[in-house]
């Protein structure tokens, strides 16, 4: 009988270890997501920021650069020297359009190493079932 309660008691005791483990694994991969998540919402802001810069600069070059050539060149150079100020605006708003895709595209997948590990954590288990 003496036997029986101590193979219970550590049967026990090696099934508190396996929870505890499975425990901190699932504490370590829930703390990779939450660094993850934020990773991700700086990116957005900076995003975002990036992208009213880009508009608010655009709209305030392009009301500057009007007003300087209305008040600059004679009547009859006007419309040519408004489409070279035209034309340089849109390459400014271009340069800043481009810088603003490749911030959006240039990202990692959403929790792509929480899901790694994840991954790695289910073959090791599979690995250690078939052994």
């Amino acid at each position: 009988m003496h036997a029986e309660a101590g193979a219970a008691e550590g049967l026990r005791g090696a099934a508190a270890q396996v929870l505890a483990s499975v425990l901190d694994i699932g504490r370590g991969r829930l703390e990779l997501a939450a660094v993850e998540l934020e990773e991700e919402r700086l990116r957005i802001a900076r995003l975002f920021i990036a992208a009213a810069c880009t508009l608010f600069l655009a709209f305030l070059a392009a009301l500057l650069l009007v007003a300087l050539i209305v008040l600059a060149s004679p009547p009859p150079q006007r419309p040519a020297v408004l489409a070279v100020a035209l034309a340089v605006v849109a390459a400014g708003a271009a340069a800043c359009r481009w810088r603003w895709r490749r911030l959006a595209a240039g990202k990692p997948a959403l929790l792509e190493a929480t899901l790694g590990e994840f991954h790695r954590d289910r073959e090791a288990l599979a690995g250690a079932r078939h052994s």
